[in-house]
């Protein structure tokens, strides 16, 4: 008889608010990614992600008080939630005490973001963003591969079609259809590039003075987020839903935050956000420095 595995314990740092509830709910799911300092679940059909305390905090993500790896838990393994104890796999975390932090990304207070700070992060992304990122959109930095060449031009099909909205050009049902063909799901990873393309965006109207063109911001983030939910992953769509709602990882604050300083506040932040996931970063950064500039 093979005995019980053993359960290690540990204690939620923080919270963000949208999922502030779970320390008082009940609940069943399963883990649906699992990677050496995070796991994703699937709680009741949210999706919410565990990571140790080394990285981000996010608007999905519940952080650890504890730094590296988490403990070996299998993808598929069962969650169960319970009296401010979320238990998973071999893992029970501890929420009751977790402190709560609002993830929703505001402008500058009482200032308006530099425009010369937009060159400064041009600048760092073209020149630190990983080859296998789509900075290249917006500038030239090298010879891309086949594929890598047909990713950039499918997205900047889907790019003209949101310029085109945001300025008068075309309705919203035919740039909806153009973004859900060329920009949505595409590319690899956990977060497809396209759609952490839009995310940029997203995020970029609603601090970003005049990004929203002649459309509302919730409008922008409506109709892009709709548009790509529905052909990407689950993970992915959860963090465009995130962002649909103005919600931002810490390191997004940070950035917003230095838009009004000194370049060498900027670069450092610009610099954060870069080493988020293999390109992540480097792509949402795309879409909010595409959608930051004069139409």
């Amino acid at each position: 008889m093979n005995p019980a595995p053993q359960t290690t314990t540990l204690r939620a740092e923080t919270l963000p608010s949208p999922l502030a509830g779970l320390a008082g709910a009940a609940g069943r799911g399963i883990v649906l990614a699992a990677f050496d300092r995070s796991l994703y679940l699937d709680l009741d059909g949210q999706i919410v992600a565990l990571a140790s305390s080394e990285l981000s905090r996010g608007p999905i993500v519940i952080t650890l008080r504890h730094p590296g790896a988490i403990p070996a838990v299998n993808t598929g393994a069962p969650v169960r939630l319970h009296g401010g104890r979320l238990h998973v796999g071999p893992v029970e975390v501890d929420l009751r005490d977790a402190t709560v932090w609002d993830p929703t990304l505001l402008p500058p207070a009482g200032a308006t973001a530099r425009s010369a700070a937009r060159s400064v992060v041009i600048d760092e992304l073209l020149a630190a963003a990983p080859d296998e990122s789509i900075a290249d959109l917006l500038g030239t930095r090298r010879d891309g591969g086949a594929p890598h060449s047909l990713l950039l031009a499918s997205l900047s099909k889907g790019l003209g079609a949101i310029d085109a909205w945001l300025s008068g050009r075309l309705d919203a049902a035919s740039a909806s259809a153009i973004v859900g063909r060329e920009v949505a799901g595409r590319g690899p990873g956990l977060t497809p590039s396209g759609d952490d393309l839009l995310v940029g965006i997203m995020l970029g109207v609603g601090v970003l003075p005049g990004a929203a063109g002649v459309c509302s911001v919730q409008d922008v983030r409506d109709v892009l987020a709709s548009a790509a939910m529905p052909r990407t992953t689950r993970i992915s769509g959860a963090y465009l839903d995130a962002a649909r709602h103005g919600w931002a990882s810490e390191p997004w604050h940070a950035l917003v935050r230095a838009l009004v300083g000194q370049p060498e506040h900027v670069r450092g932040a610009a610099r954060r956000l870069l080493g988020i996931g293999e390109t992540s970063g480097a792509d949402t950064l795309t879409g909010f420095c595409w959608v930051w500039r004069d139409r």
